[in-house]
This record gives structure tokens, sequence and C-alpha cells, in this order.
């Protein structure tokens, strides 16, 4: 059990990369390269292994990445790599750049395997940064020139390792604002100071993040001109541009989304 009260130079910390086939894990896109890197204390523990992906690796991710249809063919399953980035991942606060995609693909293949869903911790740099600076851009590749690091390439092993030191220079900022525990940290990137309260939800979504059940929601979309049904998994009450939402996965959208508060017009508990 991580002591979200300890400060953050105490917590266990496992940063964390996939690359995959594609975009989608839900219409069938795999892992096909993890990497994972464990600091507790002076100590560290690296892992990292191309993954047969048991699917072909699409275009548009072989141009990213770089990695050839070759090399996957003879890498291991997620299935043998599996009880290795478990053990690593056990009992740490998980770091990563748009947290979301990675959480989703790991999920998923640990659900192949009929194994749970990961529960622990995790830390959104992505999240944190937009909250935190006022760049242009806030990916990966952005935060480290800007803090003068070396760039990562679109491997798992080189962005996490760019990832590592991103984190620390976001962690100077984040204690000159009073954030010095995980659950400051945790606070603070869905919008919330030591200081702040926190924020009151309806009670069909407090029920619906604490019980882990899914939502369905009558939405009325900015750009929308009526409101539509979307079946949701809640995650955490954020405050964004000053307003209280919803995060959340959007089954309708395939994706994570934020759903302004202000704008559900009905909510059910399924």
């Amino acid at each position: 059990m991580i002591d979200l009260t300890a400060p953050l130079e105490h917590t266990p910390l496992v940063f964390l990369d996939v690359e995959t086939t594609g975009l989608d894990p839900r219409g069938g896109d795999r892992v096909c390269e993890v990497a994972l890197l464990r600091c507790q204390g002076d100590a560290t523990w690296a892992f990292e292994s191309l993954v047969n992906p048991q699917r072909a690796l699409s275009a548009s991710a072989a141009r990213v990445n770089g990695i050839a249809a070759a090399e996957l063919a003879s890498a291991p399953t997620f299935a043998a790599v599996a009880p290795e980035v478990l053990a690593l991942l056990e009992g740490a606060l998980l770091v990563a750049h748009n947290a979301g995609f990675d959480m989703l693909f790991l999920n998923s293949e640990l659900a192949r395997l009929d194994l749970p869903a990961l529960d622990q911790p995790v830390v959104d740099t992505l999240a944190v940064a937009r909250k935190l600076l006022r760049r242009s851009s806030y990916s990966l590749g952005n935060l480290a020139r800007a803090y003068g690091v070396p760039a990562p390439t679109h491997r798992a092993m080189s962005d996490v390792r760019a990832l590592r030191l991103v984190f620390g220079f976001l962690l100077d900022e984040l204690r000159a604002l009073g954030i010095t525990t995980l659950a400051d940290l945790l606070r603070y990137q869905r919008g919330l100071l030591p200081h702040e309260p926190e924020p009151q939800a309806p009670e069909l979504i407090s029920v619906a993040i604490r019980e882990r059940r899914r939502l369905r929601l009558r939405y009325h979309g900015a750009s929308s001109v009526t409101p539509s049904d979307r079946e949701v998994e809640p995650i955490e009450l954020v405050i964004e541009r000053g307003a209280l939402s919803l995060r959340a996965f959007c089954f309708l959208r395939n994706d994570l989304r934020t759903f302004l508060i202000a704008r559900i017009e009905s909510l059910e508990l399924l």
C-alpha cells in the first residue's frame, strides 16, 4: 500500500512507456514494446522488451517508433513479460506522459490474460505540465528540450529516461507551490492546490467513482445543438479552466474525456 502522506522523495516511483501497433486497443491494437524504470531511494531497477503483438504493426506506428516487423516476430508475448512488469509496478506510484494512453493499453493486455486492471495511483506528467507551465506544446519531446535534457526518440526506454528527468524538474517547480506529498500531487493534477477544499459532486457521480460503476449521462457538449446520451466509466473529479468537471472513459468516443458538470442534464447509475 502506498502512503499518500509520505514525502514524494520517499515514494517508490515507476516511470513507464509503451509503444503500440496503433491507437485503438478496443479495435485490436496491442503493445509492441514496454519499458519501466523503478526508482526507490538511490536504487533503480530497469526493464525493457519488445513484445510480439500477434498482429501487424500499422504503417503509421512503424513510422513513429521505427520498430521492424521482423524484430517483433521473435520477441516474447505480453503474457511472457507480464510477471516482470507487474513485479516492478507493485506498491509504486506510476508516472507516464499522457498516462491514459499507456494505462488503457496495459489494462487491455492484462484483461486478455484474465488479470485485474492496475489500481495504483497514476501521475500524468502531461496533465501536470498543462496546469503548471505555459508552453505552446506539452509533448514530452518539447518539455525535454525546454529543460535541457536528452529528447525522447519514441522508443520505450528512451522515452522513460526522458520522462524521469522531466518529472524531476516538474517536482522542483511544484515544491514552490507547497506540493510535497503524493496526496498533494494527485490533487494538483486534478486542479487543486493543497489549501483548496475538495469539490462536491452530485451524489450519483460520487457513488459511481467510489463503487467503480458506469454512468449513463445526457450531456450537452459545447459544439452540439442538442444533448446526447453517453455511457461512461467515471475516474475522478477535476477542475478544468476553473469549472468542476468529470474525467471519465467515454464508450461513445472510445477515449478518455472530460465532461463539465454544468453541462450534464441527467444521470443514471448502471
